[in-house]
């Protein structure tokens, strides 16, 4: 019998820093623990990504080619992801947890649309299918594709937030048990927790009312991708396993866990 398959995400929230792997070890141990096999999404940690930005800017403004630039920009974005990759695999094994790491090159998340803004498309499932079978956790960068529309393979990214879209698109194509999104606070609100003490949290939360959301949580384009194709998934805090549930079902407002009974991607409409 295989084992269920848990996608989690760890975006830069979550992992502002080197010494914050810590958080995506302990979570990745505990799903290991209740017997699932994982796949962990990352993205770069902390402010990584604005600051190659701003490192790419001081070559912007020319009379460069903008595809050419475009895809010089995302081809450097992609170190900060990839990094992670390999630092959280090196933690993973310093742990006793060795895990299969997955490059953007292996994981072949095609793409299409624009080099910064694209839509993934197909994911070579072989790799991690295979990782998983050898290690039981593969780590994959999230935010990157691959765009061969000019006749050769080049880095696409997923834009802003694209991690989540990762994530998602992962968690159906692989027909996972569940998706959970660990972000830096225990589900999603009304309005900002932090500023307004009355913010209601959701228990479950329709996809339309996600879309209704400021788009700081979870990326907006994730969110429609798993309404178009069915999947539910989680935004949860680390260490709180009960966290808001995104699905095509009513949104309910509660202050306490909220159970879904199967949360099975193989049970989900596609």
């Amino acid at each position: 019998m295989i084992s269920p398959l848990t996608v989690l995400k760890f975006g830069s929230s979550v992992l502002p820093s080197e010494d914050q792997l810590r958080v995506a070890v302990r979570e990745i141990a505990y799903w290991r623990g209740k017997g699932h096999r994982v796949i962990a999404v990352v993205s770069a940690l902390g402010d990584t990504t604005d600051r190659l930005l701003d490192q790419a800017g001081a070559y912007r403004g020319g009379n460069e080619c903008k595809e050419t630039a475009e895809a010089a920009v995302a081809a450097l974005l992609a170190t900060g992801e990839l990094t992670t990759v390999a630092l959280l695999a090196l933690a993973l094994g310093h742990a006793g947890l060795p895990a299969a790491v997955v490059d953007s090159a292996s994981l072949c998340l095609a793409t299409q649309g624009p080099i910064l803004d694209s839509k993934a498309v197909s994911l070579g499932r072989e790799p991690l299918l295979k990782g998983l079978a050898r290690r039981g956790v593969v780590v994959v960068p999230g935010f990157l594709g691959r765009d061969d529309s000019i006749g050769w393979a080049q880095t696409s990214l997923l834009g802003r937030g694209g991690s989540d879209l990762t994530a998602l698109f992962i968690a159906g194509e692989l027909r996972a048990e569940q998706c959970i999104l660990v972000k830096d606070v225990d589900g999603l609100y009304d309005s900002d927790p932090a500023t307004n003490s009355d913010a209601r949290r959701f228990g479950t939360i329709n996809y339309a009312d996600v879309l209704a959301l400021d788009e700081g949580i979870v990326q907006h384009k994730a969110v429609r991708y798993a309404r178009e194709t069915g999947v539910r998934f989680t935004v949860a805090a680390s260490g709180r396993f009960n966290g808001t549930v995104v699905w095509e079902g009513a949104t309910v407002s509660s202050s306490l866990p909220v159970e879904v009974k199967s949360l099975k991607a193989q049970e989900l409409a596609r």
